[in-house]
């Protein structure tokens, strides 16, 4: 049957149509709607299955490894930099291997559009030894996700899907399984140190043999079911090219637009390779161009001198996929000779880049406001981390983002190689929960000074406000009891849509850190302006206006305070949209010098 799906919304229902009974993993876009989707479809089904976001990308591997384990169909997703969190799990897995199918899927991001670097997730399955699919289509995502669930169970081995963004959120009418039951399974996890303990030497040896084994194996089932069928179609061409994920379909089209004449060679599971019967497949080519994304994966993997591609920098080595970065590639080996296909568009100049801010209301801005009014730059550092408050860059109220959890441990650093200056670091709960506590722990150990914000807004905001483990379970799991726990004195503030008051709360945590020997904690008990069941009880539903008469465009609500419902008029004065004005009445009292604000 036919469905119009997102490639996530396909991948979800190929989980279901694969029998995967246990999902787990960490929200991060490309990735977050896929167990978002399978949620939806268990409970619609009413399907006795599992699936739950971890409290980060190890732990969410961590469980659904022990499923595999135990014999039962399971699934770890997660984005690519989340997948370096992981990784030590992946490891030692990748080296046992598994019973039931364990499908690691990882969501790449080529052009970094929402991540913090760009990395390609097949080099880290070619590090770990296990096979990797990469879909182009989310009809491929669909039918890929069902190999990789056979393959896994049949190879015993982690195989990963690896989707990039264009995948995850295109739309394509797909065809899927027509009727489905889904087969339920007992877990049943049989004692086998031998095999199950990853402890050092012993038996690891034979497990390091077995699994140079299987790679080999897989790697002649990639040239028998994936490889060898295309080649039928091929003709007399001089030129081979061998396409991998989007760059597939960009391929296609410059080639039915241009005179190119090429073959193309389709490369669904960029590791394992079988190595020697490409190579043997090249002697019939004058040049072989490799188009992939983002890292020379498969060139890596080939010693011949025709292949041309990242690695002889024929092809851009950096950002996703474009017609003209593949015309381009074949511009560099001779094959085409036009300058750009886009030398006659009527824009030559790049469109404006607005950047990212945050949402109108958000109390985000509030806290970052009132930091920068306590504790000015040129005295103060100022480490943030991964999530909504990241947008804090706007006001210049973030010096560092590093990683999930980076901004305490970087506290401790800068408060070592800075002793003269302030450290004030900012985290989101999610994110706390996520990689901080380990270094909060650290940082109360060794007695480093500095500050630190949770900005506590009780869901995983930046990615589609996914429930946290203290939202889930409050009764239990509360962040102020586990800063506690770790050690450290813990302010608590509840957030008022008052700049006046949230500035006091501040220069009592400067107070506070004049007097400490440790880390200053304080927890900003906010909302996210999105969750209207929460917000509504906080927010006074206030439309503000401005008075001409006193703004003397002085700049401070737009530079610093930066309210996209704020601009200025015709007048050179400021004036508030109230189409984007939610009424939060934050910059009624305290924000303008000289008064400007009212109420509408």
């Amino acid at each position: 049957m036919k469905q119009i799906l997102m490639g996530n919304e396909a991948i979800a229902l190929a989980l279901m149509h694969s029998n995967i009974e246990m999902v787990s993993g960490y929200p991060g876009t490309p990735s977050s709607e896929i167990i978002a989707n399978y949620q939806k479809l268990i409970s619609k089904h009413n399907l006795k299955a599992y699936a739950q976001w971890a409290t980060n990308e190890k732990v969410g591997f961590e469980v659904a490894y022990a499923g595999a384990i135990s014999g039962k169909r399971s699934c770890a997703t997660m984005k690519q930099v989340g997948l370096n969190v992981a990784s030590d799990a992946l490891m030692s897995a990748a080296y046992i291997g598994n019973l039931g199918a364990m499908l690691l899927i990882s969501a790449d991001d080529p052009g970094f559009y929402s991540s913090q670097t760009e990395q390609d997730s097949r080099s880290f399955a070619k590090f770990a030894k296990i096979p990797v699919f990469d879909p182009a289509t989310p009809q491929e995502a669909y039918d890929m996700t069902k190999i990789a669930v056979e393959l896994s169970e049949k190879f015993q081995t982690p195989v990963m899907l690896r989707p990039v963004m264009r995948v995850c959120h295109a739309r394509e009418i797909c065809e899927v399984d027509e009727a489905h039951t889904f087969e339920h399974r007992e877990g049943e996890f049989k004692r086998d140190f031998s095999r199950w303990a990853a402890v050092p030497r012993g038996g690891r040896f034979l497990q390091g043999v077995e699994q140079l084994q299987r790679i080999d194996e897989l790697g002649s089932y990639n040239n028998d079911h994936f490889i060898k069928p295309q080649q039928s179609e091929f003709g007399d061409k001089k030129t081979l090219v061998l396409a991998s994920g989007t760059g597939y379909g960009y391929v296609k089209e410059c080639l039915a637009e241009t005179a190119i004449r090429a073959d193309i060679l389709k490369i669904d599971m960029p590791y394992p390779l079988p190595k020697k019967e490409l190579e043997k497949l090249f002697e019939s080519y004058d040049k072989v161009l490799v188009l992939e994304e983002s890292y020379p994966c498969i060139e890596e993997q080939l010693s011949s001198s025709k292949v041309h591609g990242k690695m002889t920098k024929d092809v851009h080595a950096i950002d996703e996929f474009n017609k003209e970065r593949v015309l381009e590639a074949f511009r560099n080996i001779g094959l085409y000779d036009k300058k750009s296909i886009y030398q006659n568009a009527p824009y030559d100049k790049p469109l404006a880049v607005r950047p990212p801010n945050l949402c109108p209301g958000c109390p985000h801005r509030d806290i970052y406001f009132a930091m920068k009014k306590t504790f000015r730059a040129k005295t103060s550092i100022f480490p943030s981390d991964i999530g909504c408050y990241t947008l804090g860059l706007n006001q210049d109220a973030i010096d560092l983002v590093l990683c999930m959890g980076g901004s305490v441990s970087a506290a401790s650093g800068f408060s070592i190689a800075n002793s003269d200056k302030t450290v004030v670091a900012t985290i989101g709960d999610s994110t706390f929960l996520h990689g901080g506590i380990p270094a909060l722990i650290n940082a109360v150990s060794q007695k480093h000074k500095f500050i630190l914000i949770i900005m506590d807004n009780s869901t995983t905001a930046m990615t589609g406000r996914q429930t946290t483990p203290e939202r889930s379970n409050p009764d239990a799991i509360d962040i102020k009891r586990i800063v506690e726990g770790c050690g450290a004195e813990c302010h608590e503030y509840l957030y008022q849509p008052n700049i006046k008051e949230t500035i006091s709360f501040m220069k009592g945590l400067k107070s506070a850190l004049e007097n400490a020997s440790a880390p200053v904690v304080a927890i900003m008990r906010e909302f996210c302006v999105l969750d209207r069941e929460r917000s509504e009880k906080f927010l006074p539903k206030t439309k503000a206006k401005v008075n001409e008469d006193k703004c003397v465009a002085c700049d401070i609500c737009i530079s610093q305070f930066n309210c996209p419902a704020f601009s200025y008029n015709e007048n050179g004065k400021v004036q508030v949209d109230g189409f984007l004005c939610i009424g939060c009445a934050a910059c009624i009292d305290g924000l303008c010098p000289t008064n400007a604000f009212e109420l509408a």
